[in-house]
């Protein structure tokens, strides 16, 4: 079972932002009654260290309100803006804006000290007063991202002040040394909330091969769709929704508008319905170019390479700046669906589940985003509760609102009932999701994982002749995928038949991914049952090296290690698996008989006629 789970886990990634302008309520437990100022330093570092923004945040601004240092305050204001405390933010922001700091070199990483003068300025935006907004922003940033960003601002308060002439002015006048790549995306919002719809496809064509190219197809397709081009904006949708992934929700809605697909339960074309345009006012502009920053700082971070607790860390702390900028965004427009899923990303990879679930439920059924915003909250709900079931019911709940299930999340209800070992439930969730997808006319080669899926745990379920025909099917529509070649090869290893070519397909899973320690553990299982023990023991190593806390595979080379007569070591590892988390009750069971020198459940181990 574990097994299984590992691979689908690994198989089925989901892509890849609460819902209050105030952000993460403030408890009354850690208060300046309660703790001393050291205290609540203490508990804020601890907090900070472990990324626990919204502790931080509570703790921080205890410190700054006893102390009231320049550097307290600086302190409260950056977690309070990367909690989403809006108020707190503000109310620092405005007491250190205009006080000097140290760091003024004009890296992009001094954006983090524009953020002040961000929040003052999306604050005057959201209160109504563009005047005060823009004159935030009028005294130049430091950053080169935050000038370019406080250029599509000022043109976001001119829009609202003057109108689309002289707002598209600011936007042509701007640096040519600052950061351009987002410029086509905002114009072409720009121009299409000022009604000049040849400009604003202009610049949708252009940012279409830039940053963010799919939310300019979505703005594009709604264009030519508003202007009853509907063969063209067909095209653009049934494009977003063959790539299967986070866009598809907006291509169904989009062909279900327009009469091309047919079949939508009645509360799902309500929805597509009632899905807004990009923007609908200069409020929500100035708000989708902070929107739109938040989303590219955010992809980058996730893109760090991660290798080393420095990696980690540096990796970590990458996140902050992109959440303060989505954090501004939703208070300054609590209708920016992406805004919400970029702090509901980023409050689940910190592990703080009820700000990611707060900021999940503030997006709509009438966003493009609630399909993905669903899955990341499902899972959040089986990490926070340590049930699958959990994530079935959050899932389920999601299903009723939207009229139906949809492929993605009858993939994720197959996988959750699966861990579950129900496994008839689980072929119904996937079997359902495969007839959509086709039905949707999803590519055939994004439907491998579907058949994956469902294959891995028919093997599982001991159905082998049908587990095997799914994972064949899978690999024929994606030939060179790892997992798959791993999977299925090992599934014939372990039952003794074209070993041949299940070795052919591990050794090419193996040079597609060689860091990938599950497929280095089945080259080594595999060498281990056809009695290759020697080499299984050498390959078996590396994995262990690799995934130094996967319990199977540490088994694995436990095994390995007794049928070379390295009794001892066999001993290490088997008592190793004890004290890892992944070793679920059956593995940990056969790791104490084996301890025992009881191994009438390993007919390999007993034939070696000697115990340890």
């Amino acid at each position: 079972m574990l097994r299984l789970m590992t691979f689908l886990f690994s198989a089925v990634v989901l892509v890849a932002v609460t819902g209050c302008a105030s952000g993460p309520s403030r408890s009354s437990a850690g208060s300046s009654t309660q703790n001393s100022l050291s205290g609540a330093y203490l508990q804020g570092r601890f907090a900070a260290q472990d990324f626990n923004i919204p502790r931080a945040d509570q703790a921080f601004s205890e410190v700054a309100a006893q102390q009231g240092s320049e550097a307290s305050k600086r302190l409260a204001f950056a977690y309070a803006v990367a909690a989403g405390s809006m108020e707190e933010a503000e109310r620092q922001a405005r007491l250190i804006v205009n006080q000097p700091t140290a760091q003024q070199d004009g890296s992009p990483s001094t954006l983090q000290i524009d953020l002040p003068r961000l929040t003052l300025a999306a604050a005057a935006m959201r209160e109504g007063d563009a005047e005060e907004a823009r004159a935030w922003l009028e005294e130049p940033l430091i950053s080169p991202l935050g000038r370019s960003l406080a250029t599509l601002l000022i043109s976001a308060a001119t829009f609202e002040l003057e109108g689309m002439t002289p707002a598209a002015k600011v936007v042509a006048a701007q640096d040519p040394g600052s950061y351009r790549g987002l410029v086509p995306l905002y114009a072409g919002a720009l121009f299409a909330l000022g009604g000049d719809l040849g400009a604003a496809e202009a610049m949708y064509r252009q940012a279409l091969n830039a940053p963010r190219g799919e939310v300019a197809a979505i703005g594009f397709a709604r264009l030519l769709e508003d202007t009853e081009r509907t063969d063209d904006a067909n095209r653009i949708y049934r494009q977003l929704l063959s790539d299967a992934g986070l866009y598809m929700r907006a291509g169904r809605m989009g062909l279900v508008r327009t009469g091309a697909l047919e079949g939508a339960p009645k509360p799902f074309r309500g929805h597509a319905d009632d899905q807004p345009p990009l923007v609908t006012d200069a409020r929500a502009l100035f708000a989708f170019a902070l929107e739109s920053y938040a989303w590219l700082g955010f992809e980058q971070a996730a893109g760090m390479d991660a290798n080393g607790p420095l990696g980690e860390q540096a990796r970590q702390q990458a996140f902050v700046v992109p959440l303060a900028l989505a954090n501004i965004a939703r208070a300054t427009d609590p209708s920016r669906d992406a805004a919400h899923y970029i702090a509901m990303l980023t409050f689940s990879f910190f592990d703080t589940p009820d700000a990611a679930i707060e900021a999940s439920d503030a997006i709509p059924p009438q966003s493009w985003l609630y399909s993905f915003a669903q899955l990341e909250r499902a899972t959040v709900m089986a990490r926070r509760d340590e049930a699958p079931s959990a994530a079935r019911a959050s899932l389920r709940s999601a299903m009723r609102k939207d009229g139906g299930t949809n492929p993605p999340w009858g993939l994720q209800l197959h996988i959750y009932a699966a861990a579950e070992e129900d496994y008839t439930r689980a072929d119904d969730y996937v079997t359902e999701a495969i007839a959509m997808a086709e039905a949707l006319e999803v590519q055939p080669p994004s439907l491998w994982r579907y058949y994956f899926a469902r294959g891995a745990a028919r093997v599982e379920a001991d159905r082998f002749s049908d587990g095997a025909a799914d994972l064949e099917k899978a690999l024929e529509l994606a030939p060179d995928e790892p997992i798959i070649l791993n999977h299925l090869g090992y599934s014939y290893v372990e039952r003794g038949e074209q070993l041949d070519r299940a070795f052919g397909m591990i050794e090419a899973a193996l040079e597609r991914a060689p860091q990938n320690g599950a497929i280095v553990d089945s080259l080594g299982w595999a060498h281990f049952q056809q009695g290759n023990y020697d080499q299984a023991v050498t390959w078996l190593e590396d994995a262990v090296a690799l995934e130094p806390s996967d319990a199977v595979i540490t088994d694995h080379l436990g095994d390995a290690y007794y049928m070379v007569g390295r009794d001892r070591d066999a001993q290490f590892e088997w008592v190793r698996v004890r004290d890892l988390e992944d070793a679920d009750d059956e593995l940990l069971e056969e790791v104490e008989r084996k301890l025992s020198g009881d191994f009438s459940q390993s007919p390999i181990l007993s034939a070696r006629g000697k115990n340890p």
